[in-house]
């Protein structure tokens, strides 16, 4: 859990500071989310104790970071798990399966989906926490592409690395 949780702080704090050049909705929606790529894979290798890393991580740089009263920040990390939690069960009940192998194309289609529920999701804890704060369609679209990007993103910045040490090992 707690690796996960520093995990997502790290890469929030990296999408942060490229905030200035991505972000479409300041300190809410960038067009590159590196830290998706960490909810795909917390939920793909360890389950719900690493989903609730990934909240705790989205609480503490909410409070910490973006200086979030505490209502929010928990609504905030409530929305990222519940995004990524219903994107999996999507996913395996539509292959019958307890437990989905990871592969290429179940990563995709665990994107597709989680970028959608994510979207939708935020979009919703923030229209019910803040009255006067409104989203257009066009930026939850905006918010699936910055998802999506993030994913693909570290994805390749993954296997870059894991090339590299396997280069290295030889």
């Amino acid at each position: 859990m707690l690796g996960f949780a520093g995990t997502f702080a790290l890469l929030h704090w990296l999408t942060m500071q490229a905030s200035p050049v991505f972000d479409v909705v300041p300190g809410k929606i960038s067009l590159i989310y590196l830290p998706a790529f960490v909810r795909m894979i917390s939920i793909m290798v360890a389950g719900i104790p690493a989903v609730i890393g990934i909240g705790a991580g989205s609480f503490f740089m909410s409070v910490a970071y973006h200086g979030l009263p505490i209502s929010f920040a928990a609504a905030d990390a409530a929305a990222a798990c519940l995004a990524i939690i219903f994107a999996h069960a999507v996913l395996r009940q539509a292959m019958g399966v307890a437990r989905v192998p990871i592969t290429f194309w179940n990563l995709l289609a665990l994107t597709g989906i989680y970028c959608a529920c994510n979207a939708v999701t935020h979009g919703i804890f923030w229209g019910l926490l803040e009255l006067d704060f409104h989203l257009a369609p066009w930026q939850l679209s905006l918010m699936m592409a910055g998802d999506l990007l993030g994913v693909v993103t570290m994805f390749l910045m993954s296997r870059i690395v894991i090339r590299r040490a396997r280069q290295l090992s030889f």
